[in-house]
């Protein structure tokens, strides 16, 4: 019957829905507020004790940062002294030193090299010091003697020119010293103060802006040229052209030629 037939399907339904699994409910979300206590401790200053301590630590490290500074500017000097006179005392200086000099000159700057980078690599400034004035007192001789011959070689430049070719190569040396001070005070492993590539942009510079002045050449000094009169004298004397160079020799001869003819002895003509 039709009854019969409702009843199933509404059975069928009511088992279907027993089968799904019951939906699972959301946890509720449970706030706490917990009240945190805070306390207000304000240092407006520092005692007067501490102060001064920190104070004088501060002056303690300042006055260690420009010993230290000093240092090594005083081993850099040594360092670049050798570098710049073994170049130059086997080119510019060679003429101006005789070869066991030299050869004495550059066993010892050999041996500051060495030393430099083994017993000398941390030595106190004064050490350097001592250093330098042993290498100067053989070096700046050698230079000196240098220094004056090439004092004719620019005494025609202007004064102004060789002033400011001067500042540019100080200004130069101590932009060099600096960046290499501060690179020597520097970890490895950290990036270089300064490149190669700013080094050789700094020496092209240099070299653009002194070169043109350092190698002006001497100006040409013209000789004045002797002037010829047409019938007078030239710078005081005498024509040789209508003149004999030498009257005397000419009268001697005249009369030696005139006492020949009257010794010819005479001939018997037939």
């Amino acid at each position: 019957s039709e009854d019969g037939k409702q009843e199933k399907i509404e059975n069928g339904k009511q088992e279907k829905k027993n089968d799904q699994p019951p939906q699972a409910k959301k946890p509720k979300v449970k706030t706490k507020t917990v009240e945190l206590p805070v306390q207000n401790n304000l240092h407006w200053q520092l005692p007067t004790d501490v102060l001064n301590m920190f104070v004088e630590n501060e002056g303690k490290m300042i006055m260690q940062d420009k010993l230290e500074k000093e240092r090594n500017d005083a081993k850099n000097n040594v360092e670049e002294y050798v570098y710049d006179m073994r170049d130059k005392l086997h080119g510019i200086l060679e003429k101006f030193v005789n070869e066991s000099d030299r050869d004495a000159f550059s066993l010892k700057l050999e041996d500051t090299e060495t030393w430099l980078y083994e017993e000398g690599e941390d030595q106190q400034k004064q050490v350097y010091i001592d250093k330098l004035a042993e290498l100067k007192k053989m070096g700046q001789p050698v230079l000196g003697r240098y220094m004056e011959a090439e004092d004719e070689q620019y005494n025609h430049l202007d004064e102004l020119e060789v002033t400011q070719v001067e500042k540019q190569v100080n200004d130069a040396m101590a932009w060099m010293n600096n960046k290499m001070n501060q690179q020597n005070s520097q970890d490895l492993t950290l990036d270089p103060v300064v490149k190669v590539q700013e080094i050789q942009a700094k020496a092209k510079e240099l070299y653009s802006a002194c070169n043109p002045v350092v190698s002006k050449p001497k100006p040409k000094v013209e000789l004045p040229k002797e002037e010829e009169t047409e019938n007078g004298p030239v710078n005081g004397h005498e024509g040789t052209e209508n003149s004999p160079s030498n009257p005397d020799k000419t009268t001697s001869a005249g009369m030696e030629q005139e006492t020949a003819e009257t010794k010819l002895p005479e001939m018997d003509i037939d």
